[in-house]
């Protein structure tokens, strides 16, 4: 009997840690990220989109997947090699996901092509974060 009580008090323990730890996740995305809806490029018709947040670095974009409890980013993006090539605004069925005020990007990267959905201040925010990169001539081989 006393081992089943054991079992049973260290299952609700880690379950408390578990959900402790995708609480304080959603948390800290939330507060410190922008809002974001992506997807990776070729994607079937108007399918694909994954809503997230976005945390600037100084070389790179870090991209959180709402919807995973990973701890680290699900993807990133390498400031250095990232070149806008279009805009668009959602059509079809797109806007069921998709707010028909937000543009979205696409983008090409070493991994990929991509688009990402921006609110207007954050399509500024990411354009900014962009162009304020450094030249590669100025970079020393």
């Amino acid at each position: 009997m006393g081992g089943v009580f054991f079992a049973a008090v260290v299952a609700v323990l880690l379950l408390l840690v578990v959900g402790a730890v995708v609480v304080l996740r959603l948390y800290c995305l939330r507060v410190a990220g922008v809002p974001i809806i992506l997807r990776y490029l070729p994607a079937a018709g108007e399918q694909g989109w994954r809503h997230g947040t976005l945390r600037y670095d100084d070389h790179e974009l870090k991209y959180y997947r709402l919807s995973s409890v990973r701890l680290g980013p699900s993807w990133t993006l390498p400031r250095s090699e990232t070149e806008i090539v279009g805009r668009r605004a959602p059509h079809g069925t797109e806007l069921d996901v998709i707010d028909p005020d937000m543009v979205i990007v696409h983008a090409v990267t070493p991994g990929g092509e991509t688009e990402l959905a921006f609110a207007r201040d954050g399509l500024t925010a990411f354009q900014s974060w962009l162009e304020s990169r450094p030249s590669p001539r100025r970079q020393r081989p």
